[in-house]
């Protein structure tokens, strides 16, 4: 049965719906389909991250009550020749190649595109991604206002890493809301690194995002996404990826801010030779609490996956991580593997690991491990017997358990953000 808060909810979202008229049709209908699904839709239903209590539903939905900006210093920090920015939901600056220009490739405000592009976006908008399952999922459907389409044409390899950065003013804005289509041709080749950053504030700002991702025939995409959302955001983000013959998507994910982080990442490799990579680092300090659900489904033969997650639990912060290779009947000798590892830095902190294998075919190779543990206290001992602090010789610790996958990240930009996330995090 729907509450006062949920009617006062839809009303208010069918009012922003009406004014947003440069929607075509098409977009219009969308967005009020899934409206019409969210007042019966809870929040996520997660086992070790209970929502009662967090108010979600008194968070105010209405637009910023005044223009913001992406702060100077923070649009120093892109590096790439290739970017989108956007502050509180709208563009305020694009930068792209005019060599990929030329080949046909597209990076424009996915606002834009429902337009423009709609030959390419509409069978794809909200099609490679599951109807939603609970409300957060409901709700980017229905009022998404930034994010990008991306569109590599076949054959076009796309050297520079794209950029998309979303910033949010909390001080201005209750709600944060993007969402982001990328379409690699076959053969072609991208990078694309979403990063989200708001600023700090009294007042709790809701997040809830959305990233779509087809991979043609031997396409090659690989998505970094970097989260340093402030702590008094609540964070709900499903990103999910179609991958088709002989086709990559390879992930890679850091998870550092919101008071609360719900994230779920789901892959399907629907044709034969089609293969992705999971790989995940998450950081939790204070009272934050993050909840990952990765799941990559083998739904044709000759299919390879493999997830690897590691993070660091300090303070009162709690994790849970689960992941599930889903081989399904019919995938003959694909590959699924994964291996979780979360290392605790707090006796106060809890993290929870569980590595799922659902097999219903025969000629397959499966495997997972999982592990949580407290920091080495023999090997912390030996470091600060030869003259460092405990400060330091934590600090060296983490970088050494977390090494081994941050140096994986084949992009030195991607990877070098990591780094600097996690020296906020020991810092803090």
């Amino acid at each position: 049965m729907s509450t006062s808060t949920d009617v006062k909810w839809v009303a208010d979202l069918r009012e922003l719906i009406a004014l947003r008229q440069n929607d075509p049709q098409w977009v219009t209908d969308m967005r009020q389909h899934h409206m019409d699904l969210l007042a019966d839709l809870a929040w996520p239903e997660r086992q070790k991250t209970p929502l009662r209590g967090r108010h979600l539903d008194l968070i105010p939905l209405g637009f910023p009550t005044s223009p913001s900006s992406v702060p100077q210093s923070l649009l120093d920090t892109v590096k790439s020749p290739a970017y989108i920015a956007f502050a509180n939901g709208e563009l305020q600056e694009l930068a792209f190649l005019d060599d990929a220009a030329r080949q046909g490739v597209i990076v424009a405000p996915l606002a834009s595109a429902v337009t423009e592009q709609r030959q390419l976006v509409e069978p794809l908008l909200g099609h490679i991604m599951d109807e939603p399952a609970n409300r957060a999922e409901a709700l980017n459907a229905a009022m998404w206002d930034s994010g990008a389409f991306i569109h590599i044409p076949a054959d076009v390899k796309v050297l520079s890493p794209i950029l998309i950065l979303h910033y949010a003013d909390s001080t201005r804005a209750r709600r944060f809301v993007p969402r982001t289509l990328i379409l690699a041709g076959p053969n072609s080749r991208v990078t694309v690194i979403e990063r989200y950053v708001s600023s700090a504030g009294d007042e709790k700002l809701l997040f809830t995002g959305g990233v779509e991702i087809l991979a043609e025939e031997g396409a090659h995409i690989h998505y970094g996404s970097l989260q340093n959302l402030s702590p008094n955001t609540e964070v709900f983000i499903r990103r999910q990826a179609e991958v088709h013959h002989d086709a990559n998507v390879d992930w890679s994910i850091g998870e550092f801010g919101g008071g609360l982080t719900v994230a779920t990442d789901k892959t399907r490799l629907v044709e034969p030779g089609a293969h992705s990579t999971n790989t995940m680092v998450f950081f939790g300090s204070r009272s934050q609490r993050q909840d990952f659900d990765t799941r990559i489904i083998h739904a044709a033969p000759h299919t390879n996956s493999n997830i690897v997650a590691k993070g660091v639990m300090t303070d009162r912060a709690r994790s849970s991580f689960t992941g599930v290779t889903d081989i399904r009947p019919g995938a003959i000798q694909s590959d699924g593997r994964q291996k979780e590892q979360t290392l605790m830095l707090s006796d106060a902190a809890r993290a929870d690991a569980v590595p799922s294998l659902l097999i219903n075919e025969n000629d397959v190779y499966a495997a997972h491990s999982a592990s949580t543990g407290p920091i080495d206290k023999v090997a912390l001992f030996y470091l600060m017997a030869r003259g460092l602090s405990e400060a330091a010789a934590t600090r060296l610790f983490v970088h050494g358990f977390l090494a081994p996958v941050i140096e994986a990240i084949p992009l030195e930009i991607l990877r070098n953000s990591v780094w600097e996330s996690v020296e906020g995090k020991l810092a803090e």
